[in-house]
């Protein structure tokens, strides 16, 4: 991204073009080394800045890691809304979001190599909650799809929407997981067969 100087400028480039240069930076990097073994003073090196400039956007590297974990939920709901648009069936919105989810995987791979080596690893309190906020964003997302199914007449009633959104919440962590880590093995499940469960389970 290339940065523009003027009018609140700040060290070359536009205030809003460093911070999101900075948590590209920060989300590659994190991806290749860990959260917890990356520094800022890395971050800023990578991005050709010094340490006080980095700290001009962002307070310390947990503040980096809240940005990345937002910035990737933003993306993933605009996607999600995009492809369940113009649908009233839970079932068909499903299966429109499993469709397109290995290839929305791959287009955010570092970001999901961060997110879950945090998940499995880091005890941050600042982190964990951005985390848990990530995932009752997607909790709410499945489960508002769900309930207006239910209303419609289209979703059994007596089922709690939370454990369809959750057992879609923990195929698509595992999907995730396995292809990016273990390509080889994930080409060979029958993911599509585990939607179909989960989208049957939705009639009784």
């Amino acid at each position: 991204m290339i940065g523009v100087v003027g009018a609140g400028a700040v060290d070359g480039r536009r205030p809003a073009d460093r911070r999101q240069q900075l948590v590209s930076v920060a989300t590659r990097l994190f991806a290749e080394r860990g959260y917890e073994a990356t520094t800022t003073a890395a971050i800023a090196d990578a991005a050709g800045v010094t340490e006080p400039i980095l700290y001009r956007h962002f307070e310390n590297k947990q503040d980096l890691f809240v940005a990345i974990v937002r910035e990737m939920s933003e993306l993933t709901m605009r996607h999600w809304n995009a492809l369940t648009a113009g649908t009233s069936d839970p079932s068909d919105a499903i299966r429109r979001i499993a469709r397109q989810f290995p290839e929305h995987v791959a287009q955010l791979a570092d970001a999901y190599h961060v997110i879950h080596g945090a998940l499995s690893s880091s005890r941050d309190k600042q982190v964990l909650k951005v985390m848990h906020e990530h995932y009752e964003q997607i909790e709410r997302f499945f489960v508002g799809i769900i309930s207006r199914g239910q209303k419609a007449g289209l979703v059994r009633k007596d089922m709690d929407p939370r454990l369809p959104a959750w057992q879609l919440i923990y195929l698509g962590i595992g999907i995730a997981m396995i292809s990016l880590n273990l390509p080889d093995l994930y080409q060979g499940q029958p993911v599509g067969e585990g939607i179909e469960m989960i989208v049957r389970g939705l009639k009784g």
